[in-house]
């Protein structure tokens, strides 16, 4: 198996590929920052906007995190040399409307997905919500937050993403769960090229959350809809058939099974929350 090393200098010939290597020329376009190690994309992003000038669209690359973060406080295992890590801040208003800021996450998964699939070659599906799936493994997880608010709406919005390009050794307690990209007949993944389709696809998805095909590509590639999944909801657990995802995102439940018998058979809509696969 081989990968190739991140560079900041790849990446920005693919960005930039008629301009010089500068980074004051992609500095007039979108910042991009790429490092070896760090604690952490998302929380290097939010030191970032401490500072008064930070550019909207600004990406921060990673080839190792020490401090990776997922949902909920669960840590992000992001080794070195095997995966990619990145966090895009966006600070445009119309980016962080209100009335479509909710829908920030599901183009993050869509734009992770045709990224996948433009500079790798596989076609992974979404787990509702934030964490992609390929050949019935967890291979991305993404984690978006919300930084100041001003008014109605956030100052400024981070998202990250870590995938797991061709990790194979993982944590005991995500062994069971966790896969990589080449689990399947990939033998060569390009990170720099990765890196650069998804910044392009996050670009574009996180500025057309008003398109009704976003939803449309985000339930194409549902990984849950027809099957039996468990949730808690206000302290009572739940099964049921995931029937569909509506036009906001939540993802619609049909009960077969709850601790409160008039529960079934209804019709559920969950708008968060933890969701587990009923394995037989």
């Amino acid at each position: 198996m081989s990968m190739s090393a991140l560079s900041f200098d790849a990446i920005d010939a693919m960005l930039l590929p008629d301009q010089p290597l500068m980074e004051d020329v992609v500095d007039l376009h979108h910042k991009v920052m790429v490092f070896d190690e760090i604690d952490s994309t998302n929380d290097e992003a939010k030191r970032l906007l401490e500072q008064d000038d930070v550019a909207d669209g600004t990406y921060l690359i990673a080839n190792h995190q020490t401090a990776g973060r997922g949902r909920q406080g669960h840590s992000f295992y992001s080794p070195a040399d095997t995966g990619l890590y990145v966090s895009m801040i966006r600070t445009d208003p119309d980016v962080l409307h209100p009335g479509t800021l909710s829908k920030l996450t599901l183009a993050a998964a869509v734009a992770t997905a045709e990224a996948i699939e433009e500079a790798v070659g596989v076609s992974p599906q979404i787990k509702w919500v934030n964490d992609l799936f390929y050949r019935d493994r967890k291979v991305c997880g993404i984690l978006t937050e919300s930084v100041g608010w001003l008014d109605d709406r956030p100052r400024a919005v981070v998202i990250g993403i870590g995938i797991n390009c061709s990790t194979t050794l993982f944590p005991e307690d995500i062994t069971d769960t966790a896969g990589a990209l080449t689990s399947g007949d990939i033998d060569f993944i390009d990170r720099n090229r990765l890196a650069v389709a998804l910044r392009s696809r996050l670009l574009y998805w996180t500025e057309h959350l008003t398109d009704p095909l976003l939803l449309r590509e985000y339930r194409n590639r549902s990984y849950l809809t027809g099957k039996e999944i468990m949730f808690e909801r206000d302290h009572t657990r739940y099964r049921g058939i995931v029937k569909d995802i509506d036009d906001t995102g939540k993802l619609l439940v049909e009960l077969t099974s709850a601790i409160i018998p008039k529960s079934r058979d209804q019709l559920l809509a969950l708008d968060s929350g933890e969701v587990t696969l009923v394995e037989y």
